[in-house]
């Protein structure tokens, strides 16, 4: 609903891009002004004859009155109340001229305004969902309903719209609740029932101060292209103020994000927490990667394919071109050139192969580029200096390295999660006195570079690396040992 009621504050393309938002962070809607439905039109600018309507209704029930005080007047009457010590409120000039007169001035095109009948309805209570009983110790002063360019105030667009369109519920942010006695007393003056209030705490930065539009935590640009998920920015956004219950798995839908709400909302200033943002969104995203739901299959495999491979494919290419620099890689050793492991050099394999690799990668990782820096080996050969390094260290025992030659002639162990592999090699070599340690070790030094490198389990490098990457990354090393010797 477009509530920018003055043309004044509009920008331009601002209800395409906010509904192209919506639409990004996987929000629907069954009516709006794209899509139609009985309550239309959803523009507040198009609604004005139906305000203008209710507003007259008012004026003939006595609930109403035009107000034709120039801003001159107003800023007068203004200063003589302060000085005189009184609340500066609008003291009610126009309420005394009649209907008639009223009407033959409006229709004469003088500027005015519509202001409510405040002290007819007294102090209004109401209950809110949140807050709980609420009511103002002092009276409300006769507001504006419709402003003298035709458009109405909030308070008047919100009522009516609310109550034409069936709504509810109205959930908002705190600021309104010291408004909402006006638009009960709205309600009242139509004959209407009010629908339920709930005001929730306004967000805030980590210091307290209120957020603003200028500041980047409210840019939702920011998440688009930083790699949120949609679904995490939803859960997180939930969770502010509020909880997921108990032991809930990652919500992978909005109705899984609202079964897993509790309801229950903390009052005042609520901080937002960006670390909770990058909890969420980790969960997220290992709950698709390695709990897929078939019937989420296409959707998560986009997300996976934009938010992931992607990014992960954009700069394996760019540290490659040497386009853009890695100091965690070129401080180990991983310096240009760099040679792409075959898989990742096919352009029909390696998204596939990426996606394998993000799989295969059980225990999470903060980011795509953490992933890339953090295990270099997955996306290109292991430079020969950085085999150096480690081979200047401990020389590699010569049994592991021939169990697992052989075991790379046994093409036929290659299939499915190549356990069949490592059973081989274990099978081999620890009825000659080398432990499992050792074992994982020199592997993990023939596939990533190092003994103490941070990798995967030998099986899942076996499986991700596969047959002929192996075979090259033995020959590399045996050919290093033999000019060492």
């Amino acid at each position: 609903m477009e509530e920018l009621l003055s043309f004044n504050r509009l920008v331009k393309d601002a209800e395409e891009r906010l509904m192209k938002d919506l639409k990004w962070a996987g929000l629907s809607w069954d009516e709006g002004p794209d899509c139609g439905g009985p309550y239309g039109p959803y523009r507040q600018s198009e609604r004005l004859p139906v305000y203008q309507e209710h507003v007259q209704t008012l004026l003939d029930h006595d609930h109403a009155y035009r107000c034709f005080c120039t801003p001159e007047q107003l800023e007068s009457q203004k200063r003589e109340l302060h000085e005189a010590g009184k609340p500066t409120i609008y003291p009610g000039t126009c309420r005394s001229i009649d209907a008639a007169e009223s009407d033959r001035r409006a229709k004469a095109g003088e500027s005015h305004v519509v202001r409510f009948k405040s002290d007819k309805f007294g102090r209004p209570k109401l209950h809110d969902a949140i807050y709980g009983r609420f009511q103002k110790k002092d009276m409300e002063e006769d507001f504006i309903l419709m402003k003298t360019d035709g458009f109405p105030t909030y308070h008047l667009a919100n009522v009516v719209d609310d109550h034409l369109m069936k709504i509810t519920h109205v959930i908002r942010g705190e600021e309104w609740l010291i408004s909402t006695p006006k638009h009960v007393a709205l309600y009242e003056a139509f004959g209407w029932q009010p629908p339920t209030f709930a005001h929730l705490g306004l967000l805030v930065d980590l210091d307290g101060s209120k957020l603003s539009k200028r500041n980047d935590s409210v840019n939702i640009s920011k998440y688009q292209t930083g790699g949120t998920f949609p679904m995490a920015l939803l859960s997180w956004l939930a969770n502010l103020g509020s909880s997921f219950k108990r032991d809930v798995q990652p919500p992978r839908t909005v109705e899984d994000m609202a079964n897993a709400l509790t309801f229950k909302f903390t009052r005042g200033g609520i901080k937002l927490n960006l670390s909770k943002l990058e909890y969420f969104n980790n969960r997220y995203r290992d709950a698709m990667l390695w709990k897929p739901v078939p019937a989420l299959a296409d959707q998560e495999a986009k997300l996976i394919d934009q938010h992931l491979t992607q990014p992960i494919l954009n700069e394996v290419e760019a540290i490659t071109n040497g386009s853009m620099e890695s100091a965690e890689l070129t401080s180990r050793s991983w310096r240009l050139p760099l040679e792409l492991v075959p898989t990742l050099a096919d352009p029909t394999r390696k998204g596939q192969y990426v996606y394998k690799a993000l799989v295969s990668k059980q225990g999470g990782f903060q980011s795509p580029s953490d992933l890339i820096s953090q295990h270099p080996y997955l996306f290109w050969r292991v430079p020969l200096d950085v085999y150096k390094t480690s081979l200047a260290k401990a020389w590699p025992e010569p049994k592991v390295l021939d169990a697992l030659e052989e075991a790379i002639s046994q093409e036929s162990s290659w299939n499915g999660d190549c356990s069949q592999v490592m059973q081989a090699i274990q099978s081999k070599v620890e009825p000659l006195g080398v432990d499992q340690l050792t074992i994982h070790n020199e592997l993990r030094l023939i596939a990533a570079g190092g003994r103490d490198v941070v990798s995967q389990s030998s099986s899942r490098m076996f499986a991700l690396l596969g047959r002929d990457e192996w075979a090259h990354r033995l020959n590399v090393v045996k050919e290093l040992l033999s000019e060492l010797k």
